[in-house]
Order: structure tokens, then C-alpha cells, then sequence
């Protein structure tokens, strides 16, 4: 154990002075946290002025229902008989957009709006008409009718949602709510999944280069292959803990006021890192265990892949568990060793109060039951694939080590 120890401050040593294991940690969650404002500021700012743009400007209006008679409020209209004259003024940026209102517009009849405004994602669901263009419409289509009327239509299902939970007591929750627990869970999944696949590649990557440098010769001259093995999990572990302790740290400092809006039970905190802690001896062992099969860094690479196509197999079923949290689809994943870190940090930020305990106990024991094998049977890929080289096994004997091992 005591040279378990050692190989396992070297990695952690060396691991956590390269400079990119410094950018990864540090720089990257600076970086994204600037971009991703800096772009939420830019589209708020571009759809400003898109909005500027128009509320300068008057509208073009051809009337062909014959209806529009009030005069609109708030915004100018300037009438034309036709569409061609409408044309040639908005060519010339006299008019934001021009709007042309059929003769069967009570009927099936739909507005035309014709604009230079480039449609963009921001503003493909947003007609280029200044506010209360479409209150100007109804108050025309309702001429005559009270006061009190007209105000009810324009707002006419007016709702307060009331939630009730499963002892029958009423929430109060609400939609804003439900959105920061979906950032919350979203943020834990690519977290959980980022930190245990990064941490898993560091160790491939040492491993096949020491291999491919035939560093690894002189190394289990002093060391044995489990005591390798286990030291290179336990160092580059805690270097993957202390990068994932970084990232959890920069967001919630740099966005400390929205941070403590979610309002993130301090469980789940305490459950990312169970969970890393084992998804990591998870993947780790069996990326060792398989990537040491390959004869060079690419073999390694391929061979391990499997297994990051495995774990990322909850991206694919995010929107059931979002639907449907504690629902079969969830429930099976969570008890799936390999799906079971993300799938299980997803529920629980969803509904930590929905999320039986029994389910959150279970997972962690499948999770443990199916580390502690994975570990075993590694080690025996391990040992095997140290010191072939030249050679890439064949299917059948890859299975014959994992029965003898298992």
C-alpha cells in the first residue's frame, strides 16, 4: 500500500502542475462564465435595438378591410392605398414594416407584415410591430363594445396555477421555480459527467504514453501492477476531485446572487461528490483496464471509447427525466451503474422531495457492488495489457480474462 501511496502523489503532483490541467481548472469556467454572459448581453442589446429600430419608425398600413378607422395610440400609422407605394417607402427606410389587412380578415383572414428585418432566432416568434399594435386591432374589431369588456378580452384567461404534491399539501412553487431546479439539474449533469470523463482521460492518456515510452519496464521493476494501478486511481482521483471542487466554487462565487436564488439543497453537493467519487473508480478502472489492451494511444483511446458512450448515455433520455423525474425510464437508469451518477444527481435536483431515498440508497450500492468488480476485473486487464506490446487481443481473449478475473 505504502507504494500505492507513492505512485499516487506523483500523479497527483504531476498531474496537477501541467499547465493545461491549470487552464482546464481555472481559466475554462472564467472563460465560459464571460462568453455566456457576454452573449446574453450582446442578444439582449440586438433585440433592443431591433425593438428601437421599429418604435421609431411608423408603421405602413393598407387597409383593405376597411375597419381600422381609430386613430392607434402610441405608435404612427401611415396609410396607402396599395402595396406598391408601401414598398418604396420602406426601401427608403421611411417605414419599420408595413402591415396589409385583407378584406376577409374577420374570416380566415391573416395579416400580412412585410419587413427588411433580417429574421434571426431571437426574433423569428416576434412580429416587427411596435406595442400595442395588436391592442390597436382589437379595439377596432370590438368598436362599441364597454370598457370592462375590451379590457377582459384583451387578457381573457387570466390563471393562478395552484400545485399540489403527493401528501395533498399545496406548493408554492412556481414557474420560475421549476426553471432554476431544471439550471440546477442540467448544471449537475454536465458537471458530474465532464469531471469523471476528464479525470478518466488523464488517466488513459499517462497511461499509454508511458506505455508507448516503454516508461512502464522500469516502473513495475519497483511497484507491482495492482499497486500501479491503484495508485494511479487514488492520484489522478484527487486531482479530478480538486478540478471538480474548482468548478463547483467559480460559478457559485462569481454568480453568488443567482446561486443562492436556486437555491441548491446542500445534499446535492454532498451527493455529486459520492457519486463522483465512485462514477470516477468506475470509468477510471475500466478505461485503465481496457485502454491497457491497445498497443499505442489511439488503440487505447478506441478501446476505452465504449465506455464514455455508455456513461453519456443519459443525454439521450434528458427530456423523460425532466418530464417524469421519479418515472420507469429514471428509475432504470438510476439503477444502471453506468447511467446511474448523472441520472440519479438529474432527479434529485429536479425533486429532491419526489426522490426516494431508497432509490438514491440503491444506486449508490449497485454503483459500489459494480465498482468494486469493475476494479477487479481491471486490474486483471491491467496486468495483462502492461507489458503487451506488438499485439492487440483478440475478443475471445479479453473475455477469458475477465471470467478468470470475475
Amino acid at each position: 500500500m505504502r507504494k500505492a501511496w507513492i505512485v499516487a502523489r506523483h500523479e497527483f503532483s504531476a498531474t496537477v502542475k501541467r499547465a493545461w490541467f491549470v487552464v482546464a481548472t481555472l481559466v475554462f469556467p472564467l472563460l465560459f462564465l464571460g462568453i455566456g454572459g457576454g452573449m446574453l448581453l450582446l442578444a439582449r442589446h440586438t433585440v433592443q435595438e431591433s425593438e428601437r429600430a421599429i418604435s421609431g419608425k411608423p408603421v405602413g398600413l393598407i387597409d383593405l378591410w376597411g375597419g381600422l378607422e381609430t386613430a392607434p395610440r402610441g405608435f404612427q400609422v401611415r396609410r396607402f392605398a396599395s402595396e406598391e407605394p408601401a414598398r418604396l417607402a420602406l426601401r427608403d427606410k421611411e417605414l419599420a414594416s408595413f402591415v396589409v389587412v385583407p378584406p376577409d380578415y374577420l374570416g380566415p383572414g391573416r395579416l400580412k407584415i412585410v419587413s427588411m428585418r433580417r429574421l434571426t432566432i431571437s426574433t423569428l416568434d416576434r412580429a416587427p410591430l411596435p406595442q400595442g399594435f395588436d391592442d390597436w386591432l382589437l379595439e377596432n374589431v370590438l368598436r362599441g363594445v364597454e370598457p370592462a369588456r375590451l379590457a377582459r378580452a384583451r387578457d381573457p384567461a387570466p390563471f393562478s396555477l395552484e400545485f399540489v404534491d403527493a401528501s395533498g399539501r399545496t406548493s408554492d412553487e412556481d414557474g420560475m421555480a421549476a426553471f432554476k431546479r431544471s439550471a440546477a439539474a442540467y448544471g449537475f449533469f454536465l458537471l458530474l459527467f465532464v469531471s469523471i470523463f476528464t479525470s478518466s482521460q488523464y488517466l488513459l492518456q499517462g497511461m499509454a504514453e508511458e506505455k508507448e515510452n516503454r516508461v512502464m519496464e522500469m516502473v513495475l521493476s519497483s511497484v507491482t501492477a495492482d499497486q500501479l494501478m491503484l495508485g494511479k486511481l487514488l492520484g489522478l482521483g484527487a486531482a479530478g476531485l480538486l478540478q471538480l471542487l474548482v468548478w463547483v466554487t467559480v460559478p457559485v462565487l462569481g454568480l453568488a446572487g443567482f446561486a443562492v436564488q436556486i437555491a441548491i439543497a446542500p445534499a446535492a453537493f454532498a451527493m455529486c461528490l459520492a457519486y463522483f467519487l465512485l462514477g470516477y473508480l468506475l470509468f477510471g478502472s475500466l478505461m485503465l483496464g481496457f485502454g491497457a489492451l491497445g498497443t499505442n494511444f489511439r488503440e487505447s483511446q478506441q478501446m476505452a471509447s465504449v465506455w464514455s458512450l455508455v456513461g453519456a448515455s443519459p443525454a439521450f433520455v434528458l427530456v423523460a427525466l425532466l418530464e417524469d423525474p421519479q418515472g420507469a425510464i429514471a428509475r432504470v437508469f438510476s439503477f444502471v451503474p453506468f447511467t446511474a451518477p448523472t441520472t440519479m444527481m438529474f432527479r434529485y435536483s429536479i425533486d429532491a422531495a419526489g426522490t426516494p431515498w431508497i432509490d438514491i440508497a440503491g444506486s449508490m450500492l449497485v454503483l459500489a457492488a459494480s465498482t468494486a468488480l469493475a476494479l477487479k476485473v481491471s486490474a486483471r486487464l491491467y496486468r495483462v495489457g502492461l507489458l503487451l506490446y506488438g499485439k492487440r487481443p483478440g475478443l475471445r481473449e479479453v473475455w477469458k480474462w475477465m471470467v478468470r478475473s470475475a
